[in-house]
């Protein structure tokens, strides 16, 4: 299937507290994936897109189910786009070697160029592989349009 998101969650990041983020090196560290996600989303930056989402890695979203490589593809194709993206409400929640974010993030954003721009809900889980955290699933929903 050939559709991202509407948009993954990130991007030209304000920096907003983690509200409900424990303050461990392992939440503050999946915070920090979740930012830079959005920093490579904006950069078109697919190395770093690769290295933080993880190869089983899926979304699902308003219009079904996707995968890593049509989202790297989308993103490096400019099919998908993310000009801006505030990030807040940030929860995060450790359990061992998975974890999960759960946020709410504003944005300027558009997917085979129908804007896309407005405020998600979206929760990503993360699992800690060789020392580094990856994102391997995002759930995604779009709850008003700008």
């Amino acid at each position: 299937m050939r559709m991202l998101f509407p948009i993954l969650a990130c991007g030209a990041i304000v920096a907003a507290p983690a509200h409900a983020a424990p303050d461990t090196p392992d939440a503050k560290a999946i915070v920090a994936q979740e930012r830079e996600l959005g920093r490579a989303m904006i950069a078109r930056d697919v190395a770093s897109l690769s290295r933080i989402v993880d190869e089983d890695w899926v979304c699902q979203g308003a219009t079904g189910i996707s995968d890593k490589a049509h989202f790297i593809a989308d993103v490096a194709q400019r099919k998908l786009v993310m000009k801006s993206f505030a990030l807040r409400d940030i929860h995060v929640r450790v359990f061992g070697d998975i974890a999960y974010l759960m946020a709410t993030d504003d944005e300027t954003s558009s997917y085979a160029g129908i804007d896309g721009s407005g405020t998600y809900n979206w929760l990503d889980v993360w699992q800690k592989r060789n020392g580094q955290w990856v994102s391997v699933a995002t759930q995604i929903t779009k709850v008003r349009a700008h």
